[in-house]
């Protein structure tokens, strides 16, 4: 099952001229164009040394305890986020890239006459390779008591790799229940990423959903540096001489 946000379409283009990064949003009025599997509200593309950041749009937005909610589990159980309050990213790096992604606070988010709230927000997030576009396996469907075709669970483990979205393989994560924003950079391969952006307030209250914004950047994976190549050359050789 599916849920979208308001009508809005954002599409950006990173800042510099020979960027090629793209950004959109989906909801009910632009869904989703792979229609199986997990309902992605944004879908990124970069290459090269690229940016790219979600625009302030009233869909920008996500639950207070959407990516970790207390009540879900029992304690020494895996945790659980919420999939629907938590909002799914669909990745797409041209080249290898040393990949960045921050999610922070954002009070500029619009909600009818005002802005979205963002005390509640403790940014957090969970990065996987591939993307996941199918129906839920079937043993997992008949597990929950869902059609597979619904694509998604209402939870999903937020720490490793998600049953119902197979396709997946868990890279990693940032827990954050104390910070206004949060950052992950890690070294990865051209190809397509999954990650689900939320928040880790405590679930012992309900807070409206909070604004947010999310910036995607990439840049080259450094070289090794001469000094290190100095000195890997310098022991294969006494390893030759040992022989």
């Amino acid at each position: 099952m599916k849920t979208r946000y308001p009508a809005l379409i954002g599409l950006l283009l990173a800042a510099t001229g020979a960027s090629a990064a793209t950004i959109s949003f989906h909801d009910v009025s632009n869904p989703d164009p792979n229609s199986g599997g997990i309902g992605y509200e944004w879908y990124v593309t970069l290459g090269g040394v690229d940016a790219a950041v979600t625009p302030n749009i009233g869909g920008s937005h996500i639950g207070a305890w959407s990516w970790e909610d207390q009540g879900l589990f029992e304690p020494g159980d895996p945790t659980r986020g919420w999939t629907h309050t938590s909002q799914w990213v669909a990745v797409t790096l041209t080249e290898a890239s040393r990949f960045t992604v921050t999610l922070a606070r954002n009070a500029n988010i619009p909600n009818g006459a005002g802005f979205r709230p963002t005390d509640n927000l403790f940014p957090s997030f969970t990065l996987w390779s591939g993307w996941d576009n199918d129906d839920i396996p079937q043993a997992i469907a008949d597990a929950y008591g869902l059609d597979a075709a619904d694509g998604e669970n209402h939870d999903y483990n937020n720490r490793g790799n998600i049953d119902w979205a197979e396709d997946l393989s868990f890279i990693g994560l940032v827990d954050n229940n104390s910070a206004s924003s949060a950052t992950y950079t890690v070294d990865l391969a051209a190809g397509n990423y999954t990650i689900v952006l939320g928040s880790n307030a405590p679930s012992l209250t309900n807070p409206p959903r909070q604004g947010f914004q999310a910036s995607f950047t990439t840049t080259a994976v450094p070289e090794p540096s001469s000094a290190l190549l100095a000195i890997l050359a310098a022991g294969l050789l006494g390893i030759r001489r040992l022989r």
